[in-house]
């Protein structure tokens, strides 16, 4: 099982795409980057990329909880 991979989202944030690798597309510029089920960086705009009501942070698949966005590397 492929435990590396991103979620690319439109400009607004919605619509979420999980490709395995990079991907070049117009509509969904911005992505989270997982390695090992957990973030480790992310592309674009805070504000549209979390998912936690607080809008603070991203969901770490490895862990089953938010963590915050601030403490991931920016690409």
């Amino acid at each position: 099982m492929v435990k590396n991979f991103r979620v690319y989202v439109d400009r607004g944030g919605k619509m979420p795409q999980l490709r395995h690798g990079a991907w070049n597309c117009e509509t969904h510029p911005f992505y989270v980057r997982y390695e090992n089920d957990r973030p480790v960086a992310f592309h674009g705009p805070t504000e549209v990329l979390v998912e936690n009501i607080k809008k603070d942070s991203v969901w770490c698949y490895l862990r089953s909880k938010f963590i915050p966005i601030a403490l991931l590397k920016e690409e």
